[in-house]
């Protein structure tokens, strides 16, 4: 049978009419029950069973409606039936905690403190400390300007063991001293919320401000230097740190930190760029370009360009002449690839090197113009005088000093065909004939230095003993020259304080050309620069062999039918294998001890000479000994760099994967981000995905409309179709 809600709302009405309750309760319980959400409905009822002395339904039924408007937003009508449920439970501290939330929400905050003292004050009765102090918390909360009533909370917090409690209250009340100008009361409420949990980076921010409003920077800098004793690896205390110094006027110091910081991780660069800016603004010339020196390629690299270049413009408009200024310009001109500002700035790199004295700055401009402007006589005549003066060798004007810096004779891709270096008859190494002439009976001594060049001696045609002899005396006149040129590109690191470099190059020469005395008395030489001691040097071995067995085993059965009986003598035994690696025919076990550090280093250098493929493999290196988010920037800096390197390398696609990578680190900031979608778009506008590139771009503009040229790009037809 259906149920008729309105004949049972009229059967209500008129039992009431008669003054019959308990009927009429009956007739309005079966319409509550087919009908739950008639809140009217249940509220009447509640009345009713009020007046019939049913305290208990009546409560429920209230509770139901109070419920109900108090989730919808209606505040004073859930108060109105809560202050009709009081009346009836008045010790309720469940409706006074009730009224006083609503109370709260609808902004009385009179009325709210009233509700919330009286639970308070009824769980200080009962012994329930901690119940009370959360609500004394609500309280204090009420009264943006009741700041004793915080210092009070922590206070009570910490005497109730309750740590975590204690510090935010202390905290809470730091801020509300320092919002009304109190900041040395503030200064006293952060260090009692430091003294519970020390390192928190949000008080320490606020310490340090109010230490400002007080004109006390050194003090702060003194109680964060305390502090990373305890958090040497804190970041977030350094950069603290280096505000204070800065703000203390301790220049050099905040400098000091900040080396330190961009060692740790070397993202933090930009605050070169403040500390740079400010030794400008000082007159302190030297020390603005030693920063910038420190931070160049990162400041190239993470595409602050213009603000490295108008920081030794800066330079250069108070003191033309300095030298390290200059050779940043060129530096910068190179990065930009604008050929004819970089001749003019190596230009006035030589005249101002050469009025000061500096050859080795002189010798590099001159290097470097001879080659970009070789139908410019002067500039080559200038350079063999400064080589015939000083006793330095020529080098060709078509031959890239950096190149010969870094790169090896033999390329790789040379020394993977093994067969060019083995005997036609017994597939074994092929030793090279280092002297002018040779007859049947002249022993030749050919040194483990010689060995490399062993493909020098083969020709692709068969040729008579004489012109092997020739041609073997040319490949050891050949080893002898570049070795000498190898060696004075290692001197020029250790002069210039490359250490790191120097070492990983010497090192790779003598896997080359052998144990030389030369190569030995580098390494003995970077080691003791480098605070180590000198390294035992492993004996040269030689290898004695007949000049006629030479010839023979060097070309074709047919040319070497009449040669002189084999007659070999080897001056000290070694081991076929040991060979075949010093010829780089075998590879040798790669190094597990490789460092970040090291890598990373060695591949920003790599980048600054312009040698992108090796500094590729540096960072590769580098961030294969990292995880992504491991607690530092290490990931974030390679991945981002390596992005930046094949971009360099007109491969796009290789950019993108690094770049993509670069957003798995944790914690990036919104510059960060900006200048990684900028990359991303940049890099699939090079590889041609131009709806993909504008994505990019949007999500710049969007963000930042400053950002870069991004306001440009977003107006040109590229990114508008």
């Amino acid at each position: 049978m259906t149920f008729d809600k309105t004949k049972a709302m009229r059967n209500a009405e008129r039992y009431l009419s008669q003054g019959k309750i308990r009927s009429a309760i009956g007739e309005y319980e079966q319409v509550v029950k087919y009908d739950s959400k008639d809140f009217g409905t249940i509220n009447m009822l509640g009345d009713l069973y009020s007046k019939n002395t049913d305290t208990q339904a009546a409560i429920i039924c209230y509770t139901t409606v109070a419920d109900h408007y108090g989730k919808q937003g209606f505040a004073q009508k859930a108060i109105a039936i809560y202050n009709k449920i009081s009346r009836l439970d008045p010790d309720s501290t469940d409706v006074w905690l009730k009224l006083a939330q609503l109370h709260k929400q609808k902004g009385s905050v009179s009325e709210a403190r009233t509700h919330y003292k009286k639970v308070a004050d009824h769980y200080e009765k009962a012994g329930r400390r901690l119940d009370a102090l959360s609500i004394w918390k609500e309280i204090a909360g009420l009264d943006p300007t009741n700041t004793d009533s915080y210092l009070s909370l922590g206070e009570s917090y910490q005497g109730e063991g309750q740590r975590d409690e204690a510090h935010d209250a202390f905290f809470e009340a730091g801020k509300r001293f320092a919002k009304k100008g109190a900041h040395k009361e503030a200064v006293d409420c952060f260090h009692k919320a430091i003294d519970i949990r020390r390192g928190d980076i949000k008080v320490l921010e606020e310490l340090v401000h109010s230490e400002f409003e007080l004109g006390r920077p050194r003090a702060a800098a003194d109680h964060l230097k305390d502090l990373l004793g305890d958090f040497p690896h804190s970041r977030e205390i350094r950069f603290l740190l280096v505000e204070c110094l800065i703000k203390g006027g301790d220049i050099f110091e905040a400098e000091q930190v900040t080396v330190r910081l961009v060692e740790m991780e070397p993202a933090n660069y930009p605050r070169f760029l403040e500390l740079a800016r400010i030794y400008v603004d000082q007159g302190d010339l030297a020390s603005a370009t030693r920063i910038l020196s420190m931070s160049s390629e990162h400041m190239l690299v993470g595409g602050q360009a213009d603000e490295f270049n108008t920081l030794v413009e800066a330079v250069l408009e108070r003191e033309p002449d300095q030298l390290e200024a200059l050779r940043l310009k060129a530096r910068y001109c190179s990065w930009q690839r604008d050929e004819g500002s970089l001749c003019e700035a190596l230009t006035k790199l030589a005249r101002v090197a050469r009025d000061a004295g500096s050859i080795d700055d002189e010798r590099f401009a001159l290097i470097q113009l001879s080659m970009l402007r070789p139908q410019e006589a002067d500039f080559a005549d200038r350079l063999r005088e400064i080589n015939l003066e000083h006793g330095f060798e020529d080098r060709n004007d078509d031959e890239n000093l950096f190149d010969k810096r870094f790169s090896k004779a033999i390329s790789k891709q040379t020394l993977s065909h093994n067969d060019e270096y083995l005997r036609p008859d017994e597939a074994q190494p092929v030793l090279p004939v280092s002297v002018a002439e040779t007859t049947d009976s002249e022993v030749v001594e050919v040194s483990a230095t010689d060995f490399a060049f062993a493909a020098d001696v083969i020709e692709a045609e068969p040729q008579p003993v004489e012109a092997a002899k020739e041609t073997a005396t040319e490949a050891g006149a050949d080893a002898s020259s570049r070795l000498e040129k190898e060696i004075d590109g290692i001197k020029f690191y250790i002069e210039n304080g490359y250490l790191e470099l120097a070492l990983k190059a010497a090192n790779e020469l003598r896997e080359e050309f052998g144990n030389a005395p030369d190569i030995n008395e580098l390494l003995d030489q970077i080691r003791m620069l480098d605070g180590g001691p000198a390294e035992e040097s492993t004996p040269e071995f030689t290898v004695t062999i007949t000049g006629e067995e030479m010839l023979a085993d060097s070309i074709p059965e047919n040319t070497a039918t009449d040669t002189a009986e084999e007659n070999v003598e080897i001056s000290k035994s070694f081991d076929i294998e040991d060979l075949r690696i010093e010829l780089g025919l075998d590879e040798s076990p790669e190094s597990t001890a490789s460092d970040f550090e090291t890598h990373f280093n060695t591949a920003t250098a790599y980048q600054e000479m312009g040698l992108i493929e090796e500094a590729i493999k540096e960072y590769q290196s580098a961030v294969s000994l990292v995880r992504v988010n491991d607690g530092t920037r290490r990931f974030f800096s390679c991945a981002n760099l390596l992005g930046h390197c094949f971009m360099e390398q007109s491969m796009p696609k290789l950019a993108l994967k690094w770049f993509q990578r670069t957003l798995e680190s944790d914690g990036l900031s919104i510059e960060e981000k900006l200048g990684i979608w900028y990359e991303l778009a940049a890099a699939y506008e090079a590889d041609g995905d131009i709806e993909t590139a504008s994505q990019y771009f949007e999500q710049v503009y969007s963000e930042n409309a400053n950002f870069r040229d991004v306001s440009e790009r977003m107006k040109a037809p590229i990114i508008s179709r």
